[in-house]
């Protein structure tokens, strides 16, 4: 838990949410502040319409109502009767009301006939014609329509707020009850200011747009943050296995990610190139200090094999009249003869010779170790694919030296492949050195053994001096040159690098 939280991620993730968190809360302050405003405001209106409506203009109406029928029952008239009772008493009711009440809109509907009369707004400013007034009546009736229902439905007031002409207004509805009998139903609704409707507008929208933008930008937020905790996490995972092989590199990445894993990669081919330097350096302070040991030795058991040999010859001259002596000095003579093979071999290995350079095209020299060496691959059922670039150029180098290198990977393949297989040589130009590549579809080299294969004395086989692949190393690198080994299931690659030594030249 305690990593957790100090993670990168979590952090990060964090400072969004209280970013985010702050203009949430302030729109909710907003939300709550502005809501009990409008309460406050929409109480009052109630109350002051409310009062108006209940306790002037409907007990006015039914005053004047009242007094008109003089006793006859308002019930027992016509219908045309009652509606010009009705719109009558309402005129004289609401009318001188309208000048006191500025903004104030009164209004009466008939539930029976479906008829509806207005006094105040326009009617304060100028005179309406008929069919202005019908015009303007029909449009109160569609909007109002919905309260005037809801009270004829429940015979009880109502107060609510609506839209009228991108407006906003309140009104408050109450019905009109005589004998115990919905006649209509009275109304006043007051407009409210034009600012206070187009602020509240803009409020709503900004606090939508505010919210958009804040869950938008922290989307973006949380998809930027993603990709960099993923970017960290991909380097981190690439510096763990660059602990184990500097040969495995970051991941190209987008942006600063990228770059850093860039310098990463920079550091670790350094790395690794340093390494391989000191590994070379090391390699030859023992190859110097083995060559000098082997080189007494290699002295040493020349001497008596000599004359071992020169005794085996005298000795066969002599008793050549014996049954079968010359079967058995022969088998003395082969076991000499390859003891002084390998002797001649440790004398090359500890006492290198000095390099004839001439110039030599490796395409040249590859064909004349083929010449003989062709009828080896064929015994052994290995098949041989040849590339040569001849665009190759002519090097400086020690042309004998370098068959031998090129026989001894050669060797080295067809050993390789007890079974038969497939040999690939290759020559191509990589910046300013030639290449000969050898792959083959051996068992490939264990990694263990990769590190070890130029070291002398060391080999995997049982017949094996362990010194072919070590002297091929001495030769390459006297001519300034190396040899890298790759390997996977499907075989082992051996380059060999040689440089391409520039020359001028004057009159």
């Amino acid at each position: 838990m305690k990593a957790g939280w100090r993670s990168l991620r979590f952090q990060i993730m964090a400072i969004i949410a209280v970013l985010l968190l702050i203009p949430v809360l302030l729109l909710l302050y907003d939300l709550v502040f502005a809501t009990k405003s409008e309460e406050v405001m929409i109480s009052s209106l109630q109350e002051r319409l409310g009062s108006l409506l209940q306790n002037q203009v409907v007990p006015a109406l039914e005053d004047n109502l009242q007094k008109k029928l003089k006793g006859e029952e308002f019930t027992s008239l016509s219908p045309q009767s009652q509606v010009s009772y009705l719109k009558t008493s309402f005129n004289e009711v609401a009318g001188p009301l309208v000048p006191n009440y500025p903004g104030v809109r009164f209004g009466l509907y008939l539930p029976e006939s479906k008829q509806i009369f207005v006094q105040g707004f326009l009617h304060q400013y100028r005179q309406l014609s008929p069919q202005e007034s019908r015009e303007r009546e029909k449009r109160i009736l569609n909007e109002a329509d919905s309260g005037l229902m809801a009270v004829v439905a429940s015979k009880r007031p109502i107060a609510r707020l609506t839209t009228s002409l991108s407006d906003e207004t309140f009104e408050y509805l109450t019905p009109l009850m005589i004998d115990g009998k919905l006649v209509a139903v009275v109304w006043v609704d007051e407009r409210l200011h034009p600012i206070y409707a187009q602020s509240r507008y803009f409020r709503l929208i900004s606090i939508y747009v505010t919210l958009f933008v804040s869950f938008a930008c922290t989307g973006g937020a949380l998809y930027l943050v993603h990709n960099l905790v993923r970017s960290v996490n991909q380097i981190k995972e690439g510096l763990a296995y660059l602990e184990k092989d500097l040969n495995h590199l970051l991941p190209d990445l987008p942006g600063e990610a990228g770059q850093i894993a860039r310098a990463i990669n920079r550091m670790a081919r350094s790395i690794a190139e340093k390494e391989k330097l000191e590994e070379q350096l090391h390699r030859s302070e023992r190859l110097a200090a083995l060559g000098r040991l082997v080189t007494g030795i290699a002295h040493e058991l020349r001497n008596p094999i000599s004359v071992v040999k020169t005794t085996i010859q005298v000795l066969e001259q002599d008793l050549k009249n014996v049954y079968d002596i010359k079967q058995y000095t022969d088998i003395i003579k082969e076991q000499i003869d390859r003891q002084n093979r390998i002797i001649q071999e440790l004398l090359d290995f500890g006492r290198p010779t000095k390099n004839f350079v001439h110039p030599a095209s490796v395409n040249s020299l590859l064909d004349k170790v083929l010449t003989f060496t062709t009828p080896l691959l064929k015994e052994h059922r290995v098949q041989l694919t040849v590339e040569k670039d001849p665009d190759v150029p002519v090097i400086e180098v020690d042309g004998e030296r370098i068959k031998q290198v090129f026989v001894n990977l050669i060797l080295n393949a067809v050993q390789a492949m007890p079974r038969g297989g497939t040999l690939k040589i290759r020559t191509y130009t990589d910046r300013d050195n030639v290449c000969i590549r050898f792959s083959d579809t051996g068992p490939g080299i264990a990694s263990e053994e990769i590190s070890r294969i130029f070291d002398p004395f060391y080999t995997t086989r049982k017949d094996g001096t362990g010194l072919g692949l070590s002297i091929s190393h001495q030769i390459v690198t006297s001519h300034g040159g190396s040899i890298d080994v790759t390997s996977s299931e499907k075989g082992a690659t051996f380059t060999v690098y040689l440089p391409i030594t520039h020359q001028t030249g004057g009159a």
